[in-house]
């Protein structure tokens, strides 16, 4: 009922259905995505990436896209690309149109596919040889992990990230939060052409099998290496600001903290901080932006 009247058919059956996804929901990822629901009262939005590379004039993209000489020349020496705005406005509009009058190459990408891409597949294990990758991945927490296999030619493009991590305690007795630095971790996210999502690659957490003794990190670092020699690598993450967000699982991350006993009786809040949501968003429309890449160039050599 609302104001004394029966709500229609179909908002209630959308109400049950909505209900029985929150009911089923195993993890709290899953609870928030199924309690959200889809947002049909917002519009789509556009994700509006520029080419920057050295072969354009700083001046060219300065007078395009509205800022100074400087700044555009900052773009430049920051990565090939950069997303300028997402946007509200349809295609074509007055953004599209200022940047070619300009005459500056950019990409449009929809909002829905950088909200796919912005979910990884968690590689679990990873076994390297000199031709294929076998790889052991969680495609759904929810779901048994599967074998599956990919090589170079699979692979569209490579993004990696530093990833700035802080321990951060509320504030207690009027004083400022107590901020610790933790130990920054790694990101390497493979994006491949038969999956909109990249596969992420985390040396913390992800196994690696086969004879050897080297580290994770190092084994990671050895086959983006061999990788890159044939497949684009973009490794621009590195200059982007950390805009620090709450951890995406803050519960395994506190796993080894314990509490300390002189703390105040009190049970302290505390809030891992790290920028992995920051360099998610960056690989999913940069992914994106190299698939379409590749298929315009796929198009002109027909």
């Amino acid at each position: 009922m609302y104001c004394g009247s029966p709500l229609p058919e179909d908002v209630r059956e959308e109400a049950a259905l909505a209900a029985k996804r929150v009911l089923q929901s195993k993890s709290l990822v899953s609870l928030e995505r199924a309690a959200a629901g889809p947002d049909r009262s917002r519009p789509s939005r556009r994700y509006v990436v520029i080419n920057v590379s050295i072969d354009k004039p700083a001046e060219t993209i300065a007078q395009g896209c509205g800022v100074s000489i400087w700044e555009a020349r900052q773009w430049q020496a920051a990565s090939p690309y950069r997303l300028l705005r997402i946007s509200d406005e349809p295609a074509n509009g007055a953004t599209e149109t200022a940047l070619r009058e300009s005459g500056l190459a950019f990409f449009v990408v929809a909002e829905e596919a950088v909200t796919r891409s912005r979910n990884p597949v968690r590689v679990e294990s990873i076994h390297a040889t000199a031709d294929s990758v076998l790889c052991t991945i969680r495609d759904d927490e929810e779901a048994p992990p599967a074998r599956k296999t990919f090589s170079r030619d699979d692979v569209v493009l490579i993004v990696s990230g530093l990833i700035r991590r802080e321990k951060v305690k509320e504030q207690v007795l009027r004083r400022p939060p107590v901020e610790t630095r933790l130990e920054d971790a790694w990101l390497v996210h493979f994006h491949l052409k038969t999956d909109e999502r990249p596969w992420e690659i985390d040396p913390g957490r992800t196994a690696f099998e086969g004879e050897g003794l080297a580290s994770a990190n190092m084994r990671t670092l050895d086959l983006v290496r061999s990788f890159s020699t044939t497949v684009p690598y973009d490794e621009a993450f590195k200059n982007i600001v950390p805009a620090l967000t709450p951890a995406a699982d803050p519960r395994r991350e506190l796993s080894a903290f314990k509490r300390d006993p002189q703390a105040p009786k009190k049970e302290l809040k505390i809030v891992v901080l790290d920028n992995s949501g920051q360099f998610k968003e960056y690989s999913a429309w940069r992914g994106r932006v190299e698939m379409m890449r590749r298929l315009n160039q796929s198009g002109r050599s027909e």
